[in-house]
């Protein structure tokens, strides 16, 4: 059996993940599958706080921070190093250094574009009411911190893409094994 031409595109690469994300939009439309077309619908517009955000896109990151230690007379100033959170605990560490991808497919694009402009990843910046708890996590109550952000693993963000577009595949080859071709059923593209 022929592959319908939206599977192909995908799988060659020929169309961009919000075009496939939309075009099946399109076709779950009419089967009452809420599940499938609710994660669509995230995908394309992005995922409200009330929803669980699926793992491939709850990603880690590292925390840095800008500081300076010792006495104001006599002091060393340390731009830009990681910090660690030693004693801090496990919901605590997990808190500060995940974070949720929300945005739909085309906005996260976007935003890492922006950031490779700028010759930077994606960083969560971490609130200046924080820095005495990571100064006291690293047992330095001299430590002033002047800046702290976490700064995202980018191949896990960038991994984001290939899921969505893996999870996509599967929900179209198993919507052409229900229904055959789909390319009668889809949006003529041309």
């Amino acid at each position: 059996m022929a592959k319908s031409q939206i599977i192909k595109d995908l799988a060659n690469g020929n169309t961009d993940t919000q075009t496939a994300l939309k075009r099946t939009k399109v076709l779950l439309q009419d089967l009452e599958n809420d599940d499938l077309l609710a994660w669509v619908n995230y995908e394309i517009e992005g995922y409200p706080n009330n929803v669980e955000i699926p793992d491939y896109r709850v990603i880690e990151g590292q925390l840095y921070g800008s500081y300076f230690k010792g006495s104001m007379v006599n002091h060393m100033k340390y731009n830009h190093v990681p910090l660690p959170l030693g004693n801090m605990s496990d919901e605590t560490k997990e808190a500060i250094l995940t974070v949720k991808i929300t945005q739909g497919i085309e906005a996260l694009k976007g935003i890492i574009e922006e950031s490779e402009r700028k010759n930077g990843g994606l960083m969560k910046p971490i609130p200046a009411e924080y820095y005495p708890y990571i100064a006291q996590a690293n047992n330095d109550l001299g430590m002033i911190i002047v800046t702290a952000s976490v700064e995202l693993n980018m191949p896990k963000v960038l991994n984001i893409f290939p899921k969505v577009e893996s999870k996509l595949l599967d929900i179209l080859l198993y919507l052409e094994k229900q229904f055959g071709n789909l390319d009668d059923l889809d949006i003529d593209i041309k």
